[in-house]
């Protein structure tokens, strides 16, 4: 049986779809953005997507001819499609289907260049570890149709590593744990790699504040596995930091800020690059909040938000992809060295405003018909993230859409003897002087951070 509804967009748009088909749908009215005419019933016209007015549609349908132009548009769209009791979806070559979380939020890009990120891929030996993960798999499907002359997958988890390896049929799959520094340098050895993606890591923040000592020995440990095997092979890294980095109340994010002070140690050494690259929170990936208020929703909520004023930069998880292989591409060739690269992501968003978002996805009222309850910021968690620290400076950017943030340097053998530190508490389960060790080596002081290992 074929719904029925308004079809949105420009007049241009409108009439290609009436021409070419809405498959299961049938438009019975149109809401024009902008000048034009149409042979359906004109339901409203709009100059723009954000006045765009739905008060007066009976449908419980809007179909958009195409999409709108970013995120803020899409999110006016389906506030007043949800407040007129609509469900919005997109016309796609397919054919319709359903408004997506990913459609709404996350800043655009900057122009990609993919000329200059497939002049670093083409030919080369590329090896991601957290390969079957939601962002390593994401990469490896971009990096897989750029012509590498091997993509080898490195992940601890059989489960993504089966999965990812039945889709990229022509790449290499290892199962190895980066905490295993003898495997993981066995593995490379045998690899080869030109360039390592180092995505594998503990992203869970109440988790790694629960357990920091396992936290250290993966995001720690692990990365100094991963950047030594990377040095003997002769191999480029690129290290995938976050936001959460940038002067960190948490166990996580204070493993990922000592992870950059160490690759921009390791950057300043020699003729092999190490470079950090932070990205923001990455919606549908490990540790996301976008599953979790999926799934409240379908079960008729409440939603769960921390705290209403706390905001997030999002990027979608193609979106993450796209930049760090554009952070790639710039950093591996730049001459500057020891910065941090910085992805640009326009505005922090409000969190909550993410879970109204779910709520009018489902053509559902937020705070009407679906609730939203405030829980508190848990261990290890801010109100608001930062890209770049106040101890940080901007070098010249590398390229549009990509800053490079310098801070004081760190010595090598420095950086060596506070990662030795860690590991050895670390492997004792001293969570309490491992978090204050931690918290020193990167700086700064557990206590003042408010932060206390959960025991």
């Amino acid at each position: 049986m074929r719904s029925e509804g308004i079809l949105a967009g420009s007049a241009r748009a409108v009439g290609d779809a009436l021409v070419g088909g809405t498959p299961g749908f049938r438009p019975i009215g149109a809401a024009l953005i902008g000048a034009g005419e149409t042979s359906l019933p004109l339901v409203c016209r709009a100059a723009t997507w954000h006045s765009l007015d739905l008060s007066g549609c009976e449908s419980k349908t809007l179909l958009l001819a195409e999409a709108p132009p970013n995120g803020a548009a899409a999110r006016a769209v389906l506030a007043q499609a949800a407040d007129a009791g609509m469900k919005v979806f997109v016309l796609e070559t397919a054919g319709p289907r359903a408004l997506k979380l990913d459609d709404l939020l996350g800043c655009p890009l900057g122009a990609v260049n993919w000329a200059r990120i497939s002049a670093i891929i083409e030919g080369k030996r590329v090896l991601i570890t957290g390969g079957g993960g939601s962002i390593g798999s994401e990469l490896a499907r971009r990096i897989a149709s750029l012509s590498p002359a091997r993509l080898t997958l490195l992940d601890s988890s059989e489960h993504n590593l089966y999965k990812i390896g039945l889709e990229l049929r022509d790449a290499a799959t290892v199962l190895a744990d980066i905490r295993d520094a003898a495997s993981i340098r066995r593995w490379f050895a045998k690899e080869s790699p030109d360039i390592v993606f180092h995505t594998a890591a503990l992203k869970q923040v109440p988790l790694v504040e629960t357990f920091p000592c396992e936290g250290v020995l993966t995001n720690v440990g692990g990365l100094r596995s991963v950047a030594e095997a990377a040095h003997s092979v002769g191999a480029d890294l690129v290290f995938v930091s976050t936001d959460k980095a940038v002067e960190p109340s948490g166990v996580m994010g204070a493993s990922k800020r000592l992870g950059e002070l160490y690759c921009q140690a390791l950057d300043r050494r020699g003729a092999e690059r190490a470079i950090a690259v932070r990205l923001g929170n990455v919606l549908g990936s490990a540790g996301s909040v976008s599953p979790m208020f999926e799934a409240q929703f379908a079960a008729g909520g409440p939603l769960t938000v921390t705290d209403p004023e706390v905001t997030r930069f999002f990027l979608t998880i193609p979106q993450a992809a796209d930049a760090l292989l554009q952070a790639a591409a710039v950093g591996l060739g730049a001459p500057t060295r020891g910065a941090a690269l910085v992805i640009e992501m326009g505005e922090a968003l409000p969190v909550v405003e993410l879970a109204r978002e779910v709520i009018r996805l489902g053509g559902k009222r937020p705070d009407v018909d679906v609730p939203i309850v405030f829980t508190g910021l848990r261990p290890g968690e801010k109100l608001h993230e930062r890209l770049v620290a106040s101890y940080e400076w901007r070098e010249t950017d590398p390229a549009p859409g990509v800053i490079a943030a310098a801070s004081a340097s760190r010595g090598l053998a420095d950086m060596l003897a506070c990662m030795e530190r860690l590991a050895l508490l670390a492997r004792e389960g001293a969570d309490d002087a491992v978090v204050a060790e931690l918290f020193a080596a990167i700086g700064a002081d557990a206590e003042t951070t408010g932060l206390a290992a959960v025991g």
